[in-house]
């Protein structure tokens, strides 16, 4: 079932003596489905993709859980920036996490936490099985709350999912397939 709608203002607004009228037609077609249709966004809009991670402690018995969520990714120029809200719930804290890159990488040139540049590394992953990745070597607790995670690439990529790797305390680091939005292969 298609359906067309057509939306007029019927008023204009009046701000410091000076009126403002703005006509404007606004067109929709969709198919009747039982999917969410984000009206706020203007252009390709990336589907929230929750990737997570739930850590125990073998020592303690404590578990944690972690969640990736992508935020964004902006073309700044030659470079592309993605981002990632990452948020800790329990203990223990996330020590670091990894996603998957092409092969060859992208040139990395910032990874930041927060805005704050954080130390970080490009290339064969343990966590990752030995994929190819970056690693974001600045982890985040629960008292630190949703956390943005961002770096920048030189290039214009598109979007695929990736693998990604979380680890806190002793446990070994659990890698998810498949779990998270990152530029796609082939790298230019």
């Amino acid at each position: 079932m298609k359906q067309i709608l057509e939306q007029f203002p019927n008023s204009c607004t009046d701000e410091l003596n000076e009126q403002i009228c703005t006509n404007f037609a606004v067109t929709f077609t969709t198919e009747a489905t039982d999917e969410v249709v984000d009206v706020v966004c203007l252009g390709p809009c990336a589907p929230e993709v929750l990737c997570r991670f739930e850590v125990t402690n073998p020592q303690t018995g404590q578990t944690a859980i972690y969640s990736i969520v992508f935020d964004s990714v902006q073309q700044l120029g030659p470079v592309q920036r993605w981002c990632y809200r990452v948020s800790v719930q329990g203990d223990p804290a996330l020590s670091h996490w990894v996603i998957e890159l092409c092969n060859p990488p992208p040139m990395v040139t910032a990874v930041t936490r927060n805005g704050v540049p954080i130390p970080f590394n490009v290339g064969v992953q343990a966590d990752l099985g030995g994929q190819t990745g970056l690693k974001f070597d600045a982890g985040t607790t629960q008292a630190d709350g949703v956390v943005l995670y961002c770096f920048d690439v030189i290039g214009q990529f598109n979007q695929v999912l990736r693998d990604v790797a979380a680890k806190g305390g002793p446990a070994p680091a659990t890698l998810n397939p498949d779990c998270q939005l990152g530029p796609a292969c082939p790298c230019p």
